[in-house]
């Protein structure tokens, strides 16, 4: 056995290793498969004075950035709370640039490249007390959580 058989048998035995990991027929790792370079990146649940009133409602917001190297399109992909009570559903056309954050408000406002807005113009959608904000892409695969507090 020459210096190089040995190396390989240390890495082939990693690689079945690391298929072992692999889940589902798809052959992505279910973490790998979970993940996503467009994610929520934090945000605000609890505005200040009553969440619940319009002059009140974008102090409630979530932050989403691409850390993809490429824009991404986000036509068709949702935004919701734990339950899926309240759901925001992003624009067809509407597409996030590499490095880019928007910020999706609760109330209302012009929407723009950074800035989404839900359009409430009454009651809260993200409960102070932890809730979470879920990002799932147009086929419904989720894409990324955000638990805030």
């Amino acid at each position: 056995m020459n210096k190089f058989d040995g190396r390989r048998r240390v890495v082939g035995a990693a690689l079945v290793l690391a298929l072992a990991g692999f889940g589902g027929s798809s052959g992505v790792p279910a973490t790998i498969a979970a993940a996503s370079c467009v994610r929520i990146s934090g945000g605000n649940f609890d505005a200040p004075g009553n969440d619940n009133y319009a002059a009140n409602l974008n102090g409630e917001y979530v932050r989403i950035k691409n850390y993809c190297p490429t824009t991404k399109s986000m036509s068709g992909w949702k935004l919701h709370d734990y339950g899926r009570i309240h759901t925001y559903t992003f624009a067809s056309g509407f597409s996030l640039k590499a490095g880019v954050t928007v910020t999706v408000y609760t109330g209302r406002g012009t929407n723009s490249a950074t800035r989404r807005y839900w359009g409430r113009t009454y009651g809260a959608v993200w409960n102070n007390d932890g809730d979470t904000a879920y990002l799932r892409n147009a086929s419904g695969a989720l894409q990324s959580s955000w638990s805030g507090s």
